[in-house]
């Protein structure tokens, strides 16, 4: 295994019961909608039927029963959402799953620890963010409080490494 690996394994490895959270904070209406069409364009799978509730309509309604719904979110038309998405494939990798909760100004991905995350997992995972928060220097992300600050510093010197080459 090589240094991705090596240095961010332990954040993945053991199943504690926990999903941890990775918000890409500070994005415009433009890129949390880009990013909702990014991770379906990605996703082999959306689990169950997700729904919404939209606003305007005053009612729930299933995600893909409009153009973005994510949009709408920005637009302060619909409440924020959140859907399962599995099988992301990107980056010549895939993620087995992911939490994708959308808001108007960020979204978050949570994700199940265990030992379906290698490498190749975890820097698609990575890849992922990157993707989101690309063409953003005021993006920036926010973690779970209970995620100390060395797996925070660890996290983000990965996505920067990983941004570098």
């Amino acid at each position: 295994m090589g240094w991705l690996w090596n240095e961010t394994h332990h954040l993945f490895d053991i199943d504690d019961g926990s999903f941890p959270e990775i918000c890409i904070c500070g994005l415009s209406a433009d890129q949390v909608s880009a990013a909702y069409s990014f991770v379906r364009k990605i996703a082999d799978y959306i689990v169950g039927g997700p729904r919404f509730f939209n606003c305007e309509a005053n009612c729930e309604m299933g995600l893909d029963e409009v153009d973005n719904p994510a949009r709408l979110v920005c637009e302060k038309k619909a409440n924020p959402f959140h859907f399962m998405a599995r099988s992301l494939r990107f980056a010549d990798g895939r993620v087995h799953e992911l939490g994708i909760f959308i808001l108007d100004n960020a979204v978050a991905l949570d994700y199940e620890k265990g030992p379906i995350w290698g490498e190749r997992e975890i820097e698609t995972l990575l890849q992922i963010i990157l993707r989101i928060r690309s063409g953003n220097p005021q993006g920036f992300l926010r973690f779970e409080e209970t995620v100390k600050d060395c797996d925070r510093q660890t996290i983000e010197s990965a996505i920067n490494r990983l941004a570098a080459t």
